[in-house]
């Protein structure tokens, strides 16, 4: 039975978001804001304790509703929900009911190992902002809050779910999926699921980093184009002119690029590791999980194969592209059922 937050006709949403940024983290939320609206819920996004209401362009599709955090009502009918990097900010609320959301679990990670710097900033942060005129200037940072009964776990992923149950020992973990950007939504999935008309260029994520893909880009046997600078619609046709992602970096989640070059008909391969070693989070056959994923020359041979066997392989996709396809229809149904309206 799930966990659910009672939504009553007079409950607001607050949705909190760090400012200007426009990584996936962010426009997880700014979709669920985006959701909730269409669904009736009376929701905002809050960019912190900036007082800032405007909005990244990239963000429009969303049609975002901002309110500066003087505006605000810390009344128990209401409910404030956070990211887990901004986790510090569920403390400065005495009244309203809590959720965080753990969009990955690597940051959060690392977070919790400075803790005791963390608390000597947010007390320093607390007696500023005693100080400041109007808005809260200095905001807290994400520190080891205590997750007790108050605070209502909302998960991104199969593999943050299974950290926060065991490794804080939350008592609520609910799975909170958000679906791929709304420009890939509407232009649909992929029409093209065959070698014509796609090169034999590798795309990958340069905000990723690792060594093993610093020793495949400097090889001269593989040409990699990096995913930088690029809008969406630009993405979707270069997505759909290619064969292949690869990523061997951290996987705090399902991570977006992966699930968006995928619908658009590449192949995918990944390093074994973290949100990428369960069959939920990155559904795709284990042949194309490499648990070497250090092995630079192992991993340029299977590049090499799929490359040359596209037509053989894209068919293997067909299930993650149709899970992919069907997220934002279970992001609703996650959505109601967590946060259940009193009047139905």
């Amino acid at each position: 039975m799930k966990n659910v937050m009672t939504v009553f006709p007079d409950t607001k949403i607050y949705i909190f978001c760090p400012y200007g940024l426009t990584t996936g983290g962010p426009e997880a939320l700014h979709q669920l804001r985006y959701y909730m609206e269409q669904m009736g819920y009376d929701a905002y996004l809050v960019y912190d304790f900036t007082g800032k209401t405007d909005f990244p362009a990239r963000y429009a599709e969303y049609a975002p509703r901002v309110l500066p955090c003087s505006q605000t009502e810390d009344a128990e009918r209401n409910i404030l929900i956070v990211p887990e990097v901004n986790l510090g900010i569920a403390g400065e609320y005495r009244h309203i009911r809590k959720c965080v959301w753990f969009l990955s679990w690597g940051y959060f990670r690392q977070q919790q190992r400075r803790a005791f710097s963390h608390a000597c900033k947010n007390a320093a942060k607390r007696i500023l902002n005693a100080f400041s005129r109007g808005e809260r200037r200095y905001h807290p940072v994400s520190f080891p809050a205590k997750i007790g009964r108050d605070i209502l776990c909302c998960c991104g992923s199969v593999y943050a779910r299974e950290h926060v149950l065991s490794d804080l020992g939350a008592e609520r973990a609910e799975l909170l999926v958000e679906p791929i950007s709304l420009d890939f939504l509407s232009a649909g999935v992929a029409p093209n699921l065959t070698s014509e008309g796609r090169s034999d260029t590798v795309l990958y994520n340069p905000a990723k980093p690792s060594a093993v893909m610093q020793a495949l880009l400097a090889r001269g046997d593989i040409s990699f184009c990096p995913l930088k600078g690029y809008t969406p619609q630009e993405l979707i046709a270069l997505y759909r002119r290619s064969k292949l992602y690869i990523d061997f970096g951290w996987f705090g989640g399902p991570e977006r690029i992966p699930k968006e070059s995928v619908y658009n008909g590449t192949c995918l391969l990944v390093g074994r590791r973290n949100a990428a070693e369960n069959a939920f989070d990155v559904a795709i056959p284990e042949q194309f999980k490499v648990a070497d994923y250090e092995n630079a020359e192992l991993i340029a041979q299977k590049i090499r194969d799929i490359l040359q066997n596209y037509d053989k392989y894209i068919g293997m996709f067909a299930a993650y592209r149709a899970q992919i396809g069907g997220l934002e229809a279970n992001f609703r149904k996650q959505i109601a059922e967590i946060f259940h309206k009193e009047d139905e």
